[in-house]
C-alpha cells in the first residue's frame, strides 16, 4: 500500500475499535459469533466486529479435532470455546485481565470447565504442560511504537515483539509432533513473520484461507489465514 492508502486503512482500523469500545453503556456487551452468544469487556476484543473470530471459530475445530490445544490471547475465549464444543481439550490464555475474566464467564455459559490463565505469552504455562496444537490469532499489525491500551494490544503488536516471543517459546510446549499454527491475514507483515520463523528454523505455509470483509458492515476486505510452522 502506498502512504496515503495505509493511513487510510489504519483509520478505519482505528475507527472500528472505538465502535468496540463505545458499544457497553456500561462494562459489558454481548456479541454473536458463529450462532453463539459471548460476553465481551469494553476493554477486549469482539469477535463480532472484524471477521477473523468468525473465521478462526470455524475453521480452526476442523483442524484440531479432539486434539489438546494451547489458545494464546484467547479474548473472549470465543475460538477455543467453539474447539471445545466440538471435542477439542483446550487451555486458555491472555495477558489481559479483563480478557480471563469474561473467557471464564464465557466457557461457564457453555457448560465447559477449562483451563484460562493470565499469562503474559507462556509464563503461566507450567514446563510439563505440552499441546498437540498451540495458536494465536496474533495482531496483524507491526507497530511502530509501544502500546500499552490493552484493546488495542488485540491488533497492534509494537515491532512485532509478542509474536517473537510467541513463536521462539512454542517448542517447549508441544508435544512430540505438536503444530504450532497463527492466525493471520494478508495485511499482516508476512515478510517479517517469514523472518522470525526461519530464525527460529521453521518454514510457513498456509492450512486455510478465505478472503472476507474487514469487518462487518465496513467497506474493505481481507485475506484470513490460519499458517503452520514446519520445522526445517
Amino acid at each position: 500500500m502506498s502512504n496515503k492508502s495505509t493511513d487510510s486503512w489504519m483509520k478505519q482500523i482505528f475507527a472500528i475499535y472505538e465502535k468496540m469500545r463505545n458499544r457497553a453503556k456500561g462494562d459489558f456487551y454481548e456479541a454473536e459469533c458463529n450462532g453463539l452468544t459471548f460476553k465481551v469487556h469494553k476493554n477486549v476484543y469482539s469477535p463480532d466486529q472484524f471477521s477473523d473470530s468468525t473465521y478462526f471459530s470455524k475453521e480452526l475445530p476442523k483442524i484440531v479435532g479432539n486434539s489438546s490445544l494451547l489458545e494464546i490471547g484467547t479474548g473472549t475465549g470465543v475460538i477455543s470455546i467453539i474447539c471445545a464444543l466440538k471435542g477439542a481439550k483446550v487451555f486458555l490464555t491472555d495477558i489481559n485481565p479483563d480478557a480471563v475474566k469474561v473467557a471464564k464467564e464465557n466457557a461457564k455459559r457453555y457448560n465447559l470447565d477449562i483451563p484460562i490463565k493470565e499469562s503474559d505469552m507462556y509464563e503461566s504455562i507450567n514446563p510439563d504442560e505440552k499441546f498437540d496444537f498451540i495458536f494465536w490469532s496474533h495482531p496483524y499489525n507491526n507497530w511502530n511504537e509501544p502500546v500499552d491500551d490493552m484493546l488495542l494490544r488485540s491488533g497492534l503488536d509494537y515491532k512485532y515483539d509478542s509474536l517473537r516471543r510467541y513463536i521462539e517459546g512454542a517448542r517447549a510446549h508441544l508435544l512430540p509432533g505438536g503444530k504450532l499454527l497463527l492466525g493471520t491475514g494478508n495485511t499482516a507483515d508476512i515478510a517479517t513473520i517469514a523472518k522470525i520463523a526461519e530464525k527460529n528454523k521453521y518454514s510457513i505455509r498456509i492450512l486455510k484461507a478465505s478472503e472476507m470483509p474487514l469487518a462487518f458492515k465496513e467497506k474493505g476486505r481481507i485475506i484470513n489465514m490460519i499458517f503452520q510452522f514446519d520445522p526445517l
